[in-house]
């Protein structure tokens, strides 16, 4: 119990310090799909957000599998994140084997590994403007607190997205989530050039890219920029203690 309390209080001063800083920006997002799978115990974690065209864009997904689930709704605009956005209400399937009010998710998502999911919307003037989604591997229902936290997430990181007074904060906001787009498609590529130079699969070259990030203490855009630029070599980036 202690040692989710200190993941969680280090967790939320990554966060609440992006607020503060210039880091925040899209940065606070990928440090919500952290927390969500380091300290409340979810298996994979994804981000969806509308675009200024009304359009819900994936911007962030904390592995290659929760990646493909998000891609998956936002490209048929059907599963429990887009129904979240619509309703700006809580989604909650406990049991996807059983779903039926969106098959053609329930069965990717399964094959991806996932049997439950927490959709959660992320709100700004009343309105919901995305959705963050908890993937579990395990089917049944998520304990109340850990929504409740996971919503006060969601909620952090829309703050540090429209930072910004009156009207100019949905125009902020559309900002930011473009830029969160444009250095989730940037990091995929830094990703990929990592997993093919070391050799190893997606998620692991992930963890890395990340790791490095969080270890220097800088933001993963810039990680991202010096590996396709050719200033940080795959081979140099810092490695987790205990993985090969």
């Amino acid at each position: 119990m202690h040692d989710m309390t200190d993941r969680l209080a280090t967790g939320l001063v990554e966060i609440t310090g992006g607020l503060t800083d210039e880091r925040g920006d899209p940065e606070v997002l990928f440090q919500v799909t952290d927390a969500c799978v380091q300290v409340l115990g979810a298996t994979a974690t994804g981000v969806l957000m509308v675009d200024p065209h009304g359009v819900v864009r994936v911007v962030t997904a904390s592995d290659e599998g929760a990646e493909f689930v998000e891609l998956l709704q936002a490209q048929t605009d059907q599963g429990p994140c887009v129904d979240c956005v619509r309703t700006g209400e809580i989604v909650v399937a406990t049991d996807l084997s059983h779903e039926t009010r969106w098959p053609r998710f329930a069965t990717a998502a399964m094959a991806a590994g996932y049997h439950a999911v927490d959709a959660l919307p992320m709100r700004l003037d009343g309105r919901a403007v995305g959705g963050l989604n908890l993937l579990y591997a395990e089917p049944g229902e998520s304990p109340r607190w850990r929504r409740d936290l996971a919503q006060s997430l969601a909620d952090l990181a829309v703050l540090g997205l429209a930072q910004e007074p009156g009207a100019r904060r949905t125009e902020r906001l559309f900002e930011r989530t473009l830029a969160a787009v444009n250095d989730r498609a940037k990091l995929a590529q830094a990703v990929g050039m990592v997993a093919g130079g070391l050799g190893i699969d997606v998620d692991h070259a992930w963890t890395l890219v990340r790791h490095h990030a969080r270890s220097r203490q800088i933001a993963l855009r810039v990680v991202a920029q010096a590996l396709t630029s050719g200033s940080l070599r795959p081979s140099d980036l810092d490695h987790p203690v205990g993985l090969d």
